[in-house]
């Protein structure tokens, strides 16, 4: 942690953690597409609740909810990480806690 430390955004987190889970659904998708034999894709089941692989509805289902998981976990660090930074400051004496 440097001096100057700053919160951190909420935006440019939650963007970033979607287009991570996104990205990693495809992924997902795509070695079911080319591995279907692999065990590994009933957890798709089991993350996105009424997931049936193969249809265009359930694609865009998975997609949409996937992006839901992300801004919600970004959101829940986001607020933690800010969270302990003052906690920190107030502990360290460097800054008087707001009320």
């Amino acid at each position: 942690m440097t001096a100057q430390s700053h919160p951190l955004p909420y935006l440019p987190a939650m963007f970033g953690a979607c287009m991570l889970f996104q990205i990693l659904y495809l992924a997902c998708l795509g070695l079911w597409a080319l591995f279907p034999a692999l065990p590994g894709h009933a957890v798709l089941a089991d993350i996105f609740p009424q997931f049936e692989i193969l249809t265009v509805w359930s694609f865009i289902y998975g997609l949409v909810a996937s992006m839901i998981y992300g801004w919600i976990v970004a959101g829940l660090f986001v607020f933690f990480y800010n969270l302990w930074i003052e906690l920190a400051r107030v502990f360290a004496g460097k800054r008087k806690a707001t009320a």
